[in-house]
């Protein structure tokens, strides 16, 4: 029993957040496995000048990938589909990012309704009910992707890290980071 509950927490807890997050993961790269995603990969690099990272509450996920991507020079900003203005990072988030060397000591929170989308925009969700709600309620055609697309393995749901342990921050961050790194790569590539 004792190798089972620490399988349990080294695989599922420490990787996926909780045993919902192993579930909706698997279930999203499913769904992509039969093309539930596909128009989420269908991005013009070329045209692309700022990230538009975009999460729940644009207080773990998208701040952090905002603040790292423009670490890599990228011109980028975040924002949250249910937030309120002008709160501070989360402070687990704050923590785990400060030991990786990432600042998020200045973060505000931004509503996505406070955000003016241009159309070289590359507004990049977390999860794929994000993207689904931007497509529907933005007014004209823009590039909505998914940040898990970009990097093997593929994960089109990146579980929330909000109250979960430091290993699940860690482990997230470090897929956030890669996943910037990959599509930085195919923006200057182009």
């Amino acid at each position: 029993m004792k190798k089972i509950n620490e399988f349990y927490k080294r695989v599922v807890i420490d990787q996926y957040g909780s045993r919902r997050g192993i579930i909706r993961t698997y279930w999203h790269k499913l769904k992509h496995r039969f093309g539930a995603y596909r128009r989420y990969s269908e991005i013009e690099w070329s045209k692309i000048d700022r990230l538009v990272f975009v999460c729940k509450g644009n207080i773990c996920r998208s701040a952090y990938a905002e603040v790292f991507a423009r670490s890599l020079g990228m011109n980028a900003i975040s924002c949250g589909i249910n937030t309120r203005n002008d709160f501070p990072a989360n402070a687990d988030a704050t923590k785990t990012a400060g030991v990786r060397g990432v600042d998020l000591s200045n973060h505000k929170t931004t509503p996505v309704m406070y955000v003016l989308f241009k159309k070289t925009d590359l507004i990049i969700t977390m999860e794929p009910w994000q993207a689904s709600s931007l497509v529907k309620n933005l007014k004209r055609k823009h590039y909505v992707t998914l940040l898990g697309l970009w990097l093997p393995p593929l994960r089109p749901h990146v579980p929330d890290p909000y109250g979960l342990n430091a290993a699940y921050f860690n482990n997230c961050f470090d897929y956030i980071e890669s996943s910037v790194n990959e599509i930085a790569k195919k923006i200057k590539n182009n």
